[in-house]
């Protein structure tokens, strides 16, 4: 190969359009002849000059393939057009073929861990992960570097649930690094894919956070002594640690925090099966139904607004342990919004949060509504009458209604 003179004859910037055009021919066809249109005037003078034919004129260039390499090869420059167009641009390279064949390698890839995830009940997690491409995001397209992350991933998703374990624990046990789950981490946007998603057949919040997907599966995220729950009147069985400290605020009426520490690392025996359970959504119905009803207040747990890890933790306690749990939320589009996530994810039944509920009210005031306007899954005609009404109304308005709700029969009289 004379590349000096090939370079001469047929490199440049200017031949780039007629070197590329060449190139996809040989990768498509093999050969054949090429129709260049709108050829400019030094495509069609190094053309000519290679196949050593007069000038012609016209808009098009028609050259062919097999003629241009035999034209290459008889005046010393490249044995063919191939190695020819191979030195001045590099390997030709078919990219679908290529893409094709990544692809390949990639399903295949994923399919030798289907058995895995078929087994911990996440296969789902790995169709999502061959759809949506995230795991080939993660590692810049390394199918070496995908089959580690995928077995990192699926040794902490063995590992779970864990009962009140550090999230530090859970990495260093796992993976040897403390460090491996934390947030930014590959492994770790992988686990908790799978965790937001499928752990346990529950279906996510909107935009879950951090905590709250941990705690998901039993992981403490940090101390996780500030992410609590305000409650109300919950009966235990047992007798010993939290229990003890429930059953007597249970006794003595007073409104209990529980931390997500407390509820993984020392999971109260909660006795509410077949129990109603009523949860609102502000503070201020707890503190009124312990003043006014003490120990005659059905139990009572508030989200605090949208709830955190802690108040998912406990309701997802409370439906396992057979509670028949009630939601009652302020008539504002931010409720609406909560109500609809907490009853997708939980066996949960509406309080009081019915159309003809906020009809009955229709003489109380209100802040103008704000946000945007949302359908509620529980009832079609709530949306309208919010709309028609176009006033917000929270619960601290309809104290009185929550509280008979909330009140508890008394219990029947021995004679004798």
């Amino acid at each position: 190969m004379d590349l000096a003179r090939l370079k001469r004859l047929l490199g440049g910037p200017e031949l780039a359009r007629l070197r590329q055009r060449l190139r996809g021919k040989l990768l498509r066809e093999g050969g054949g002849r090429l129709t260049l249109s709108q050829a400019s005037e030094l495509e069609r003078a190094a053309v000519e000059r290679l196949l050593g034919r007069p000038p012609r004129r016209g808009k098009s260039l028609s050259v062919d393939l097999e003629a241009l390499s035999r034209a290459l090869a008889r005046a010393g420059v490249a044995s063919d057009l191939r190695h020819a167009l191979e030195a001045l641009d590099g390997p030709l390279v078919d990219a679908r073929t290529e893409r094709d064949a990544a692809r390949q390698r990639w399903d295949e890839l994923l399919d030798a861990y289907h058995p895995d995830t078929e087994r911990l009940g996440v296969s789902d997690w790995l169709a999502d992960l061959r759809r949506g491409g995230q795991l080939k995001r993660l590692t810049g397209g390394s199918e070496e570097q995908g089959a580690h992350l995928l077995e990192q991933a699926l040794s902490v998703l063995e590992r779970l649930p864990a009962q009140g374990m550090t999230l530090s624990t859970l990495a260093a046990e796992c993976l040897g690094d403390a460090h491996a789950l934390d947030a930014g981490q590959p492994v770790s946007a992988l686990v908790r894919r799978a965790l937001a998603r499928h752990w346990r057949g529950g279906v996510a919040l909107e935009h879950p956070d951090e905590r709250s997907t941990w705690a998901h599966a039993g992981v403490l995220l940090g101390g996780d002594i500030t992410s609590a729950v305000l409650t109300l009147g919950l009966p235990v069985r047992g007798s010993e640690g939290v229990d003890a400290a429930l059953e007597h605020y249970l006794r003595v009426a007073e409104p209990t925090w529980l931390t997500l520490r407390q509820l993984l690392r020392h999971p109260p025996e909660w006795d509410v099966e077949g129990r109603d359970v009523f949860v609102c959504e502000n503070p201020a119905v707890v503190a009124e139904a312990a003043e006014r009803l003490g120990t005659g207040c059905a139990p009572l747990v508030t989200t605090w607004g949208r709830p955190g890890a802690a108040v998912l933790t406990l309701l997802e306690q409370l439906e396992a342990a057979g509670a028949v749990l009630y939601y009652h939320g302020d008539f504002d589009w931010p409720g609406i919004s909560i109500a609809n996530a907490l009853l997708a994810r939980f066996a949960m039944r509406p309080w009081r949060m019915g159309g003809a509920d906020l009809e009955a009210c229709a003489h109380l005031e209100g802040k103008p509504l704000e946000g945007k306007p949302l359908e509620a899954v529980w009832d079609s005609q709530l949306r309208s009458a919010m709309e028609s009404r176009d006033r917000a109304l929270h619960e601290e308005q309809l104290i009185e209604i929550i509280l008979g709700d909330l009140r508890l029969p008394p219990e029947p009289q021995l004679s004798g």
